[in-house]
């Protein structure tokens, strides 16, 4: 894989991508999973596919936006399925990998809040909604933090599911808290937020205390189980999630079940009050 990349990395340049893209999409396309073309446009890699369009850094070949749909629904949507009309606040939305399925779920009634750190990663991000033409979705470019944090410091690997906020090298980016966000945009009820940011959840949270009063569900990926295999101990995140949300009034949820993987069952589900009946609880 770190071969194909590299042989990606050295045709992705100007004179060599349209071979790229011709080969690319020939290999997309031998696997069946959908993808029909794709092709290069102003500095991102453009999938089409038979379920819309993907947006990403480099091509990928094996994309199957069936697949991601799925496994949007089983890492996200297990304690609570967004409906027509709500407001979703999707912090860490990466590329936008669960962008679609919230902006089909909650229609055109309802909107998607997708927040994003990483520079390359937010271009993505704002391609894949642009050219979905997802008008229920709202992109933002920053990083979520405390309130003392005004910048922050992003990694930038190739693998971005890996960049961190936090460390000494990468990107300086602008930092906000969930509360300023959520007041610029105009307050409102939040049905659902999911938050996945890589071990940032722990000073993001206490920068939504507001925000919390007006939220019935949330989805919070820790890291533990990064903790526990590197030792770090930055991301040993859950307890305190955890502690933050029970002082604020909520419920919390543990996700379990045999055969689990290690990165669900260190997600905290949290409920408010008013939103005991709206629970999944799927197994």
């Amino acid at each position: 894989m770190a071969l194909i990349n590299k042989v990606k990395g050295l045709l992705d340049r100007r004179g060599f991508r349209s071979g790229l893209a011709a080969a690319a999409t020939h290999l997309a396309r031998a696997r069946g999973s959908g993808v029909e073309r794709i092709f290069y446009d102003r500095g991102v890699w453009i999938h089409h596919t038979n379920r819309g369009y993907f947006a990403y850094h480099q091509p990928f070949v094996r994309l199957d936006m069936a697949h991601m749909e799925k496994l949007a629904k089983v890492n996200f949507l297990w304690g609570y399925t967004p409906q027509v009309g709500d407001v979703v606040i999707d912090v860490g939305a990466g590329v936008g990998e669960e962008a679609l399925t919230f902006s089909q779920l909650v229609g055109k009634p309802g909107r998607v809040i997708c927040i994003e750190a990483h520079p390359r990663t937010y271009r993505c991000l704002e391609t894949l909604v642009q050219y979905n033409h997802l008008e229920n979705v709202i992109a933002i470019h920053c990083a979520v933090a405390e309130p003392s944090c005004a910048v922050a410091t992003i990694e930038d690997s190739e693998e971005y599911l890996s960049n961190r906020t936090g460390g000494a090298d990468g990107f300086s980016i602008p930092a906000t808290t969930i509360d300023s966000i959520w007041q610029q945009l105009g307050s409102g009820r939040i049905a659902f937020l999911k938050m996945n940011i890589e071990g940032g959840e722990r000073g993001a949270v206490r920068g939504m205390r507001e925000t919390l009063k007006h939220t019935e569900v949330l989805c919070v990926s820790c890291h533990d189980f990064l903790a526990d295999g590197n030792g770090d101990a930055g991301l040993r995140t859950k307890s305190t999630v955890q502690r933050f949300l029970k002082e604020c009034g909520f419920e919390i949820v543990g996700r379990e079940g045999r055969g689990l993987p290690a990165y669900l069952s260190d997600q905290v589900w949290a409920y408010s009050g008013s939103a005991t009946g709206k629970r999944n609880m799927a197994s």
